[in-house]
């Protein structure tokens, strides 16, 4: 019988990514300055370094989930993690690495609102269904965190993406970009006694909310 891949691995996997990462970050800065400030690619390969970076250390984050969510263990909630604050931090970097130009971002947080949860899979979670959206939304993408009567609700509300997540939820066993995220955010819902729950505002318009019971709230 084969050996099943040590969890661990994924771990080790992230920081040696998290290191090389700022290796290249670290010769990318030294290139722009190299350029010039004054010159006129200098914007350009800032604003392309930012994003590569970003989404490398995302990735990061993500197999330093996988490993706790393979590792079969219960997750470390941590009491009272202001989640409206994580949700934002989260869903700014994903929309930094991933928006198409003349995407808008708005997070509407106007309530405190604190949860145990495991903060670096949650906020991973967070950061794919942005990055989610942001590859099916036209014009803005609105995040809200709001207290409800049985629990917390982070939902994800974009123009023209109705048709898409349908059929990303409904894809479960494809292997795209979109299927992987909504299933990684489901797994660690699912760890935080959670649920995914897709509301259709009409034809094109969707939120899709990640949703935790009073009991885990």
């Amino acid at each position: 019988m084969p050996t099943k891949p040590d969890p661990r691995f994924l771990s080790i996997t992230a920081h040696d990514l998290r290191g090389a990462v700022g290796v290249i970050d670290g010769a990318m800065k030294e290139l722009v300055r190299e350029v010039g400030k004054d010159n006129a690619d200098a914007p350009k390969l800032t604003q392309m370094m930012n994003r590569s970076t970003q989404r490398l250390l995302l990735l990061g984050d993500r197999l330093s989930s996988l490993a706790k969510l393979m590792d079969g263990a219960e997750l470390e909630l941590t009491d009272n993690v202001d989640l409206t604050a994580l949700v934002k931090e989260a869903a700014q970097r994903a929309f930094a690495a991933h928006a198409r130009r003349n995407l808008r971002l708005q997070i509407i947080d106007g309530t405190e609102t604190s949860a145990p949860v495991h903060a670096q899979s949650f906020a991973a979670a967070v950061g794919e269904l942005t990055a989610l959206f942001c590859s099916f939304s036209q014009a803005e993408l609105k995040v809200s965190v709001a207290p409800e009567a049985n629990g917390v609700r982070i939902k994800f509300e974009s123009d023209n993406a109705g048709e898409s997540v349908q059929r990303a939820l409904r894809d479960r066993q494809s292997t795209t970009q979109a299927n992987a995220g909504i299933n990684f955010a489901e797994a660690v819902l699912n760890r935080h006694h959670g649920t995914l729950e897709l509301s259709e505002n009409d034809g094109s318009n969707a939120a899709l909310s990640l949703v935790l019971s009073r009991s885990n709230a």
